[in-house]
C-alpha cells in the first residue's frame, strides 16, 4: 500500500514530483554539492527525469526572478530564445497531458500567463511603439 503524506490526507490532493523520493534526493544533492555544479551535471545530460525538469525549471524561475545586474547583461535575443524554449516545453506538456486542474490551478495558470502577454497585446504593442518613436 502506498504511504500518503500529510498534504494528501488532509487537503486530498495527490503527492506531486515535489513530494516523491526523486525531488528528495534531488534537492540532498543540490545542499551537498550545490545548485551550479548540479545544473551543470544536469545539463550535460541528454535525457533528464522530471524531477530533474522541474528543479531546473524552479531555479531558472529564481534567478530569472532576482532582477539582479549580471541577470540583466543577459543579451536581450538570447533571453528571448530562452523564454521560447520553456513555453515550447510547457506547450507541448501541456498537450500532451491535457491535465485536469483544479479551478484554482486554471487561474493562477491563467492570471501567470495573462501577464506574460506584456507587449503582445495592442495596448501594450501600441504603447511600445510610442516608446520605440521616441526614441527615434
Amino acid at each position: 500500500m502506498k504511504e500518503r503524506n500529510l498534504a494528501e490526507e488532509l487537503l486530498a490532493i495527490d503527492n506531486t514530483v515535489f513530494g516523491s523520493q526523486e525531488w528528495v534526493d534531488i534537492e540532498n544533492k543540490e545542499f551537498s554539492m550545490g545548485s551550479d555544479s548540479l545544473l551543470d551535471e544536469i545539463t550535460k545530460k541528454d535525457e533528464w527525469s522530471n524531477a530533474e525538469m522541474l528543479w531546473v525549471i524552479k531555479k531558472m524561475v529564481y534567478n530569472y526572478g532576482k532582477k539582479d545586474q549580471l541577470m540583466k547583461n543577459i543579451p536581450t535575443e538570447r533571453l528571448f530564445l530562452n523564454i521560447v524554449d520553456i513555453l515550447r516545453s510547457l506547450y507541448l506538456l501541456l498537450d500532451h497531458t491535457n491535465p485536469d486542474l483544479d479551478v484554482n490551478m486554471r487561474k493562477y495558470l491563467s492570471v501567470k500567463l495573462a501577464d506574460s502577454t506584456w507587449g503582445l497585446n495592442s495596448r501594450t504593442r501600441e504603447y511600445l511603439y510610442k516608446i520605440m518613436e521616441k526614441q527615434q
